[in-house]
């Protein structure tokens, strides 16, 4: 979950002004619900642009130290004479907590990732503070924290750095209907 500290400290860092920062209302800064947390995503999404909702969200992420992450740099260290392209297409044979359903590559040269754990006929979110929220009613930048953990992990796993683009879905968001994809492009 993230942490609206941690949001405001990116903020800062990423240059928002504080004049912008001053029109937040922002509610228990430490150890705030996950409600507060989903009401200061649709301020960021109010006040700033969605290339800076990225970037502020592409700094969150959980899960970065777990065996999760520990499957993703054994695979990028197995596979470490690999190209990315040759990462991509082994990406199957990845072990872990998380189910990836498709990695690839796009025409523009960004990558697409689509995950998520199939409960019976819907997928499962697995971020443990938004499934308090059913029903589900948040902006998708919130989502933007766990694409910063699947950044995180596959940036081992692929062997590059990459920065979140775009969020095109996620389990909560279509009640279930649909996994979690993101766009991320690469960086140098």
């Amino acid at each position: 979950m993230p942490k609206i500290e941690k949001m405001l400290e990116t903020m800062r860092k990423q240059g928002i002004p504080e004049e912008t920062i001053a029109q937040f209302t922002l509610p228990r800064i430490k150890k705030a619900t996950p409600n507060e947390i989903v009401e200061f995503t649709r301020q960021m999404e109010a006040f700033l642009t969605e290339e800076q909702c990225l970037c502020i969200m592409d700094e969150q992420g959980c899960s970065k130290t777990n065996q999760v992450s520990a499957a993703f740099r054994k695979f990028g260290e197995k596979h470490a004479d690999k190209t990315l392209a040759e990462r991509i297409k082994l990406m199957s044979e990845l072990e872990t907590g998380h189910k990836v359903n498709h990695v690839s590559q796009n025409d523009d040269g960004t990558i697409t990732l689509q995950f998520g754990a199939a409960n019976g006929e819907n997928y499962s979110c697995p971020c443990a503070p938004i499934k308090k929220l059913k029903p589900y009613d948040f902006p998708l930048t919130y989502c933007g924290c766990c694409g910063a953990h699947v950044r995180y992990t596959h940036e081992f796993a692929l062997g590059v750095k990459l920065r979140l683009v775009k969020i095109m879905s996620s389990m909560a968001n279509s009640n279930g209907d649909k996994g979690c994809e993101f766009i991320y492009e690469t960086v140098n």
